[in-house]
């Protein structure tokens, strides 16, 4: 009996090895593939501070990722001049990012003195 139990468990042990060797080929694949298909997109920032948006107009290109950074002393917000969306409260020290597809003015709605832009071009 105790042979077969360790015998179950040696089987079990090496199942999950080849598992993981498995699962971490994909994901070099996978890496591989992301970096072989020439993908440029990139990260862009904003910082909230002093009560402004820096920079306030920012040109990205599709597929590139927006993330605006609070590092003012109160909350702020990020939202489309249309009020189609809003990012909701970023509170001091947090972040919110956005991979916008078309260009858009926006303002944070708790100070709508400050305004900003994003244009995104195609690559």
């Amino acid at each position: 009996m105790k042979k077969r139990i360790l015998t179950v468990a040696a089987l079990s042990i090496l199942g999950i090895a080849i598992a993981m060797i498995s699962c971490n080929s994909n994901k070099s694949n996978n890496n591989a593939q992301q970096k072989s298909s020439g993908s440029t997109s990139k990260v862009d920032t904003v910082i909230i501070s002093g009560m402004q948006f820096q920079p306030a107009q920012l040109t990205v290109s599709t597929g590139d990722t927006v993330i605006w950074i609070n590092k003012d002393i109160v909350t702020h917000n990020v939202t489309d001049s249309l009020n189609a969306w809003t990012s909701g409260n970023i509170d001091i020290g947090n972040s919110w990012k956005s991979a916008p597809q078309k260009s858009f003015n926006y303002f944070c709605s708790i100070h709508p003195t400050m305004k900003g832009s994003v244009t995104v071009v195609n690559k």
